[in-house]
């Protein structure tokens, strides 16, 4: 967990490097070409800004050459900008209704949310098998999408087509201890403000992260379900082609 957490965080770090102009749009121009002329062409752009500005060009020397996961990323948030922006969407209103729950408050509930964002995720991972990429790209492409779409320092890369590594989380790669503070009551004059029932507080964030944990079982679950039933279904359609050639050259 420890090794997870310091990869995340340091990759927070160059995205927060990231998204100050005019960086944000030379990273945009080249983490839009094809994987294997990104390096040659960062270098490329370096050396010919450094003249003029060469904080510039050491920022863009920097820059890390996307993986096979998240370049497949990148690429799907250039062709289909619309469903990654709804995945992105749905992200934030999911981590305000954890929020809302952890805090006790009113609004979109959490099943909802768990559910809206599923559903997103699941339609641009139908875009992502278009791409024929291997078992385990796919795995971490899907992972990195469940974690940057939920965080919102990621959600801005993930829509630019910037991101450049595979992330890995458990679960949504929510905390649910990192939410917004009570506001502070005011006391009703002569009387002294109320305490905060601190158990109380507690238990609903137990109950809290006992749901999210039981959702997202439920949806690894049924993750799991729909790519053994999409593979059963690519091979349904192999052997009715197969049959029906068959069935032609009987007929010939």
């Amino acid at each position: 967990m420890t090794g997870t957490l310091a990869r995340v965080n340091a990759s927070r770090a160059w995205y927060h490097a990231a998204v100050a102009d005019p960086l944000v749009r030379e990273a945009r121009t080249l983490y839009g070409l094809p994987r294997e002329q990104f390096t040659s062409a960062r270098n490329e752009r370096a050396k010919k800004l450094k003249p003029d500005d060469s904080e510039l060009a050491a920022a863009i020397a920097k820059l890390p050459k996307p993986t096979v996961a998240a370049a497949a990323l990148n690429e799907l948030a250039r062709e289909d900008p619309s469903e990654v922006r709804a995945l992105v969407q749905s992200g934030r209103r999911l981590r305000a209704a954890q929020e809302a729950a952890v805090a006790g408050k009113s609004g979109q509930s959490l099943n909802e949310a768990i559910e809206e964002h599923r559903g997103a995720l699941d339609r641009v991972q139908r875009d992502l098998r278009r791409r024929k990429l291997s078992g385990t790209t796919l795995e971490r492409a899907t992972q990195t999408l469940r974690v940057a779409s939920v965080d919102p320092e990621l959600q801005p890369l993930l829509e630019r087509g910037t991101l450049h590594e595979d992330l890995t989380s458990s679960g949504f790669g929510l905390d649910p201890s990192l939410v917004p503070a009570r506001p502070k009551q005011r006391p009703a004059a002569p009387a002294a403000p109320p305490k905060p029932d601190r158990k109380a507080l507690e238990r609903k964030r137990r109950e809290a992260r006992e749901r999210l944990r039981a959702a997202e079982r439920e949806l690894r679950v049924a993750e799991k379900r729909a790519a053994t039933a999409l593979d059963e279904l690519e091979r349904a359609k192999g052997a009715v082609e197969e049959a029906r050639r068959a069935a032609g050259e009987t007929t010939l």
